[in-house]
């Protein structure tokens, strides 16, 4: 990879420091990235950027790195009496001249809930990100191109959901399904003088939903069916697969709070998806962040198959330090 023009860089940054300087309310994040199978630059990652920043109703982002400068905005709107929307844009550009721009926009609007998301590119998510190959969600790897998506969820009652979506672009498909959650209680032991003949109180422990549903498009076609776990102490177990006559796949992913002490978090992910034609059919994860002084510190390992089927895995380190945090002057 060409190494960008320090000019650039510098510039880029004292763009972003100045943004994030002029609000108390936005938080600094650093962090270093590298890949296995690759030379330092060409597979490394140094990132410096600047979020949260509020302007009126919307929030501010923006970063410079050895591979690209980005920059996104985001913000919500409230639809009395009972809808919102929220939407935000991302956009990066890259040192070798290339683009890619993503918007997405989420609203509600009674029972009914929308989420619409695109993205287009002349450049491949990997030169942004060296790691975006072996996220959860699998990431378009192509090196131009666009993509679509929508999902479409329509609440019939109060434990019931209905569920149509559909992905265009490399691979246009459809699914449809829906979401049943029940609520999981505990009975709360009776205080000393109540009258026992009285309803026992109870207090909600968690919730588990069931998702089944179908898959249909090109390359791809069976039924879907998933399982979540949520507790009230943060800790969720999510997995889902698909199985039908060209094949199948399973996404499985468990977080869990506090497992290095009070404030941590971990999350472990594993997706098998090779149906998936213009993303890594397997990929896989583990996260953790914690507190370190005034801000967090964050690290991840991911891993997998690329599209073209070669192995690699990569590691980053990050720290986020809110700007409320460094300490006054006396």
């Amino acid at each position: 990879m060409k190494r960008p023009p320090l000019k650039r860089m510098m510039t880029a940054l004292a763009l972003a420091g100045a943004c994030g300087g002029a609000a108390g309310a936005a938080t600094l994040d650093f962090g270093v990235t590298y890949r296995s199978g690759a030379a330092l630059w060409d597979g490394g990652l140094l990132r410096f950027g600047v979020s949260e920043v509020p302007l009126g109703r919307a929030t501010l982002s923006a970063a410079v790195s050895n591979r690209a400068v980005e920059a996104g905005v985001g913000g919500g709107l409230s639809l009395p009496p009972a809808g919102a929307l929220t939407l935000r844009a991302d956009a990066a550009l890259t040192y070798r001249g290339g683009v890619r721009l993503a918007p997405r926009a989420s609203g509600t609007l009674g029972p009914v809930a929308l989420n619409v998301g695109g993205a287009f590119f002349t450049a491949a998510a990997t030169e942004v990100d060296p790691l975006a190959a072996w996220t959860l969600t699998p990431t378009d790897l192509r090196a131009r191109g666009w993509a679509a998506d929508f999902t479409a969820r329509y609440r019939v009652g109060r434990a019931l959901v209905a569920v149509l979506g559909g992905e265009f672009g490399p691979q246009n498909q459809g699914f449809a399904g829906a979401e049943w959650r029940r609520d999981l209680t505990r009975v709360l032991p009776p205080a000393e003088g109540d009258d026992p003949a009285t309803e026992p109180l109870t207090e909600t422990t968690g919730s588990v939903t069931l998702r089944l549903g179908a898959r249909a498009g090109q390359g791809v076609l069976g039924v879907t069916g998933g399982v979540s776990y949520s507790a009230e102490s943060g800790l969720s177990l999510a997995l889902d697969a698909l199985a039908g006559p060209g094949g199948w796949g399973a996404v499985g992913s468990l977080s869990a709070p506090d497992p290095l002490g009070e404030g941590s978090d971990a999350r472990l992910y594993v997706a098998y998806e090779p149906w998936r034609r213009a993303s890594a059919p397997l990929r896989a994860g583990a996260e953790v962040s914690l507190p370190a002084g005034p801000g967090t510190l964050s690290a991840a390992v991911r891993g997998g198959l690329t599209a073209s089927g070669t192995s690699g895995f990569g590691v980053r380190v990050g720290y986020s330090l809110p700007l409320g945090a460094w300490p006054e002057r006396p």
